[in-house]
């Protein structure tokens, strides 16, 4: 019973984080399947010439490209999650502000100007 609620558990989290991230990560994954296609298709003509002169180049591109795809992920993807996730928490913020929630802070939030160290001894 237990392990039954903890597979859907694991199931639920797992789909909440997959759901932004879905089609970058199914555009990232065609990216690779389509490198590697180029590549085999690059290996079968070296196989069939026997002309090695730009094999290493053509592997280091394909490394390039796998890690070019993960860079672009990341910077298309991630960082609009990530800027989602920040403006979606000031708007929480500002919508605390508005209601007027007291945390503890509203009597310093209505005075006009904060008072330093240097001011109170002015005063005295």
């Amino acid at each position: 019973m237990i392990n039954n609620l903890l597979k859907i558990g694991v199931l639920v989290v797992t789909g909440r984080f997959l759901k932004p991230r879905l089609k970058g990560l199914i555009v990232l994954i065609g990216f690779w399947f389509v490198i590697r296609l180029l590549h085999a298709e690059y290996i079968s003509y070296v196989e069939l010439s026997a002309d090695i002169s730009f094999l290493w180049q053509a592997s280091l591109l394909k490394i390039f490209l796998y890690v070019l795809g993960i860079v672009v992920y990341f910077v298309v993807v991630e960082r609009r999650i990530l800027l989602q996730s920040n403006i979606e928490q000031e708007e929480k913020l500002i919508q605390t502000r508005i209601e007027g929630k007291d945390d503890g802070f509203n009597f310093l939030r209505e005075k006009k100007k904060l008072n330093s160290k240097s001011d109170h001894l002015l005063g005295k």
